[in-house]
């Protein structure tokens, strides 16, 4: 699905102008000699991490972290490339010849059929085919594997027939004309080894069109152990952290991974993908080894920024970033970028819990947060307020909804509507619920270590106090956060998501049958959001993504912060494009310059 030309060009133009905020040079053979001059090997690019990969299983995890990595690993029939900001061929020798489906059991659909490289072939030698895919479907629907985020992505999918005389060529069959089909079935997820990952063929002689229906996959799984046994060990560390367990077809290998300190990608000797590389750019893989340091204290990742022990920093702290442009010895080492970034930063509301189940007071908790002290305070000036979980240079993006300012007094009014007032004075509004005095306590649950995310909690505590809300500040772990925000064991969590560069597909956060992690969600708005994924006139879909998003504004599942501007630092002794893509760059496609 190509991005609309406004909306690209308006990227591209804020890409280029990141690239020109690099510092001016102050003299090139000082730079080369800075640049040059390691105690490491040049071509190992050693990256910050400022949270940690949950796994790495790419079925398993939507951590942004953890697709960093993985990144490396695995491979798409398709990517978005991350200069155009469109779908480019990766694993797939190109986009998909797509055809509709006029007659049979999936009439109205369509049919998309890829060719992967001949060249494409797994650790073991063996060829990277259309069995594969399937095999990756599989995994997906079945429904005692933990993979609701890319089942609701990925149901529109009903079968797969691989050419029988070429099974690198296969075709998906799928029901409907979904807005973001090609991009569904080409890069929502990589393609995984049958061989691999399900040693047993526990998954081999059960069909797909069987796991692809709903009814028919729970009929199974209730009768047949096969499907709970590969979930089993499908979840078990040994294909999530280790490296005997971590296989795909791109260009590098999990060589460790220690917990807390470091995960290291080495680059496969031979691998099959450099001989294509100068025609598919997505396939390059330039460093030796990727090596990504967890540091998640911010004070701790600039120092080794500046000592040289990181070479590329995606999310360097704002209230440092313009210090470290402007610090002479850095700059000779680093370029800075500071694209547009294609993220939004939210507050998670559990819209089951008793004391958040009214609307008015996820409304009120969104007059009661400060954004704008914030984005000053915090971000220092990085970002703009947000109302949608849409960038607001999509043409697409409800320009009719306005960022809610800090208002206490609206706060506490809506809390009184909804029946929540101070009876015993003491600052925090309470409530009787099932016969029981029940003070607004909401705890909030953000990742420890990060400045900018404890910083954020204190700011909201106090703002919000002022409004009636008691917010009990818990600091955890990232991978424990994105748990418990999956099972729903939380009351308020801030969090930060990519915004999709090409249509919006809002069933994964806010359908009743996608990963909706407020639990929100209801019969009309699950219908909204099944008429936007099928409508293809661009004005019609258009005003349903209005709609939606007028909605969500209205009934607030999710309290919107902010969208942050990037903050970028790459070794200048390696090639790099800025993107508004997280981290900001493509780790793979650092590439090593030649000294002068």
């Amino acid at each position: 699905m190509k991005l609309h030309t406004p909306l690209r060009a308006f990227f591209l133009a804020l890409i280029l102008l990141g690239t020109a905020c690099k510092n001016e040079k102050t003299g090139q053979q000082s730079e080369d000699d800075a640049a040059f001059t390691l105690d490491r090997p040049l071509n190992e690019a050693v990256i910050q991490l400022d949270a940690e990969p949950d796994r790495l299983n790419p079925a398993l995890s939507t951590s942004v972290y953890s697709r960093t990595v993985f990144n490396g690993i695995f491979l798409n029939l398709l990517f978005i490339d991350p200069a155009t900001l469109e779908l480019a061929p990766q694993l797939a020798k190109a986009r998909p010849g797509i055809t509709p489906i006029r007659s049979g059991p999936y009439k109205g659909g369509l049919a998309y059929t890829f060719d992967i490289h001949e060249e494409a072939v797994w650790d073991n030698g063996s060829p990277v085919t259309g069995e594969d895919y399937v095999f990756t479907l599989k995994v997906v629907f079945n429904p005692r594997v933990s993979a609701q985020a890319y089942r609701a992505y990925l149901s529109f999918i009903k079968d797969v027939q691989v050419d029988p005389g070429n099974p690198r060529r296969f075709t998906v069959y799928t029901s409907q004309q979904y807005i973001i089909g090609e991009e569904a079935v080409s890069s929502t997820l990589p393609i995984l080894p049958a061989y691999h990952y399900d040693p047993e063929g526990l998954l081999r002689d059960i069909p797909l069109s069987t796991l692809s229906d709903e009814a028919a996959a729970e009929k199974l799984a209730a009768k047949d152990n096969r499907l709970q046994q590969f979930a089993e060990m499908f979840q078990s560390p040994r294909y999530n952290r280790e490296p005997e367990g971590i296989a795909g077809c791109g260009p590098y290998r999990l060589e460790t991974w220690e917990t807390g300190q470091r995960i290291v990608l080495a680059k496969k000797e031979n691998w099959w993908g450099d001989a294509l590389a100068a025609k598919y750019p997505a396939l390059s893989g330039f460093p030796d080894k990727l090596i990504y340091r967890v540091i998640t204290d911010p004070n701790t990742a600039i120092t080794a920024l500046k000592d040289g022990q990181t070479d590329a920093m995606g999310n360097v702290p704002p209230n440092r970033f313009d210090e470290l442009k402007e610090t002479e010895f850095v700059a000779r080492r680093y370029n800075f970028f500071s694209p547009a970034s294609l993220a939004h930063t939210f507050i998670y509301t559990n819209t089951q819990s008793p004391k958040l189940s009214d609307k008015r007071v996820r409304q009120a908790l969104a007059y009661a947060v400060n954004v704008g002290e914030i984005i000053e305070t915090v971000f220092y000036g990085y970002g703009e307020p947000s109302v949608s979980p849409i960038h607001p240079s999509a043409k697409y993006y409800n320009k009719k909804l306005s960022p809610i300012p800090y208002d206490p007094d609206k706060a506490r009014a809506l809390l009184a509507e909804a029946g929540w007032a101070d009876s015993n004075n003491n600052g925090i509004v309470d409530k009787e619920i099932n016969g029981e005095r029940v003070e607004m306590n909401l705890n909030y649950k953000y990742t420890a270590g990060r400045d900018i995310a404890q910083n954020t909690a204190l700011l909201i505590q106090e703002s919000a106090r002022r409004a009636g809300f008691n917010i009990e500040l818990e600091a955890k772990e990232f991978a424990v956060i994105s748990d418990d925000l999956k099972s729903r064991n939380f009351e308020l969590a801030p969090w930060a998501k990519t915004i999709s560069p090409t249509l919006w597909e809002p069933k994964q956060d806010f359908h009743s049958e996608g990963d909706n992690r407020t639990g929100f969600g209801n019969a009309e708005t699950d219908a909204l959001i099944d008429r936007i994924q099928v409508t293809i006139d661009e004005q019609v879909r258009n005003q349903l993504y209005e709609e939606l998003q007028a909605i969500l504004f209205e009934e607030m599942p999710i309290v919107y912060i902010l969208v942050p501007t990037s903050r970028i630092a790459v070794h200048k002794r390696f090639e790099a494009e800025a993107t508004p893509l997280f981290p900001g760059f493509l780790p793979t496609q650092l590439k090593l310059k030649e000294a002068r």
